[in-house]
């Protein structure tokens, strides 16, 4: 009897792990607004993603706009910055902030997708693992990696160290024939050993319990 009664325990604890786990990975969508509205609101949240304004360069007219969304199945989210359109090139406009996992996940890769027309426009992505190399700008190295896209491309992806805060840099370049749509940049994060740990418990606990049921007495 004690046994059962231990397993369930386990079980429950597992589980309620598990639930914390899908709670943070079910976040809605946040809806920023343009690049001022981000710099009056530094700080931005969806799920257990936490997106900090850092830096702006570029003349932003604040016909831009920018949300944050989530993907359930793939845990992953994404800052897009969409609007550009109305901005008539040549131009050069960047953007930097933090993203932070506030749970004890740890990233597992950033990827960058482009929406253009017309020639010659270019997103350079610079992701620094500590916000003294993102404020230096050091060039691509350990620590520092980056993702550049030519005219409307997408898949480009870098894969990241088990960390929970990276600094990224957003570089959107065009010239007088280019025209940018959008960009989206999307971090996948991987839940932590102990995470997948528990999960695992629970399903062997939750098999154990349903045999010791079925089993007939003897």
């Amino acid at each position: 009897m004690n046994l059962t009664r231990n397993l369930v325990l386990v079980a429950a604890a597992c589980m309620a792990s598990v639930a914390g786990f899908s709670d943070h990975a079910c976040a809605q969508s946040t809806f920023i607004g343009n690049l001022a509205n981000w710099f009056n609101n530094p700080v931005q949240t969806s799920g257990d993603k936490q997106f900090t304004y850092l830096s702006q360069s570029g003349s932003w007219s604040g016909a831009e706009f920018l949300t944050i969304s989530s993907n359930i199945p793939l845990d992953s989210h994404s800052l897009s910055i969409d609007g550009l359109s109305a901005y008539i090139g040549p131009y050069t406009l960047s953007v930097g902030y933090e993203v932070q996992i506030t749970s004890a996940d740890q990233f597992e890769s950033m990827s960058l997708d482009v929406n253009a027309s017309g020639t010659t426009t270019v997103i350079t992505k610079d992701i620094f693992d500590t916000f003294a190399a993102f404020n230096s700008g050091t060039a691509p190295g350990d620590g520092v990696w980056s993702l550049s896209l030519l005219n409307s491309s997408s898949g480009s992806t870098v894969s990241l160290p088990p960390i929970q805060t990276i600094w990224v840099r957003d570089t959107i370049e065009a010239s007088d024939s280019g025209s940018i749509l959008g960009i989206s940049n999307t971090v996948v994060q991987l839940p932590e050993p102990s995470s997948l740990a528990c999960i695992a418990t629970a399903l062997g606990l939750g098999g154990v319990m349903y045999r010791k049921r079925r089993a007939p007495r003897g």
